[in-house]
């Protein structure tokens, strides 16, 4: 809970009442505060596992010199930060760079370290892609700018068009800071999961409920957002709704209306970030090391290149097969796309027709 943004006190006053009594808890509030205290002290990288992965780093920039890495240190000169991505990464991000999720949720190993990257895209074939991965020992606005400058000076400088986040404030001021060319859009899922615990009794009216989906997914217009936003705010008599007057204000941030014109590859949340979360969860648990984590970490990453290699073949020797026969513009894009793409391409061209 505390790991969640909870504090303490609150994380503490919840149990006491899921316990009926304070006294059935089984610990006290100082307990607690100690327990967490405990845990902080392990929140730096030990010395010899620093020490292995600097050297497993150094002896991949060897082998390959467009492998880079990057490790922040504290005032005491220990691995609190750190990124890296190999030469595949680079080259990937050229070709699929446009759109860029960051997820900083799942947490590993035995250092409680926020996994920052996974930094993930997508494929020609819709398929996840990793461009980096950073680990962090705090979730400050310093350091994530940090974390960005570094991925920023990995790839040449070049800003994704769209980054979508979960909407941690110290990271939306980093990514104003760093990508300024980008568009930041928030996680849709993040927004949508924690609504109902702001919207009461609301949560029952279909007709409310669907005029928040309208405003999230289907306004074709700024002007059609403001004016579906204002009906429902009169209607409900929701003028001084703080969560619901907090959204407004980034609106441009969450509504598919404030989207037109950018590319984001049909994203509407981080959920290829979190998908990605839990592949990784397979390369470490709270016992790992980083260095440990980082070489299954690599194993999972080839696994990922060799299905798009496969797909590659596949589309290379094949063609897909074709909803209308002979139908001109279907055949061009069975020449022009991968077969995934040519299947949401064929879905739109058949609607159309409806």
């Amino acid at each position: 809970m505390v790991n969640a943004g909870i504090s303490v006190s609150n994380a503490v006053s919840f149990m006491e009442n899921e316990a009926c009594e304070p006294q059935n808890l089984g610990f006290i509030r100082k307990d607690a505060y100690d327990h967490m205290s405990r845990l902080k002290k392990h929140t730096k990288v030990e010395n010899g596992d620093a020490t292995a992965l600097i050297q497993y780093f150094i002896n991949k920039a060897n082998k390959d010199n467009y492998f880079y890495w990057n490790v922040q240190l504290d005032d005491d000169d220990r691995v609190m930060n750190f990124f890296f991505r190999d030469y595949r990464c680079e080259v990937d991000y050229e070709y699929f760079g446009d759109v860029l999720s960051i997820d900083t949720t799942y947490r590993t190993n035995k250092y409680n370290l926020i996994l920052c990257a996974p930094f993930v895209g997508i494929n020609h074939h819709m398929q996840n892609v990793l461009f980096g991965l950073a680990f962090m020992s705090d979730e400050t606005q310093n350091s994530f700018e940090c974390l960005f400058a570094t991925f920023l000076d990995s790839m040449n400088g070049r800003q994704p068009q769209t980054i979508f986040s979960d909407q941690c404030q110290a990271m939306m001021n980093a990514i104003e800071t760093i990508f300024p060319l980008s568009h930041h859009h928030l996680c849709q899922w993040h927004i949508n999961q924690n609504a109902p615990s702001h919207f009461g009794s609301l949560n029952g009216d279909s007709a409310f409920k669907g005029l928040w989906y309208k405003c999230m997914n289907h306004c074709d217009s700024e002007d059609e957002f403001e004016s579906t936003w204002k009906y429902m705010i009169e209607t409900y008599d929701l003028d001084d709704h703080k969560w619901l007057n907090d959204k407004y204000k980034l609106k441009k941030r969450w509504s598919t209306a404030f989207m037109n014109g950018r590319f984001s590859a049909g994203l509407l949340a981080t959920s290829r970030s979190e998908v990605t979360d839990m592949v990784l969860k397979k390369a470490g648990n709270k016992m790992s090391s980083l260095y440990e984590f980082v070489l299954n970490y690599a194993k999972i990453q080839n696994n990922w290149r060799e299905r798009e290699k496969t797909e590659d073949t596949r589309c290379r020797h094949g063609n897909p097969a074709q909803i209308l026969k002979n139908h001109p513009l279907l055949i061009n894009a069975s020449n022009v796309y991968t077969m995934y793409i040519y299947h949401l391409f064929e879905v739109e061209l058949v609607n159309s027709l409806n």
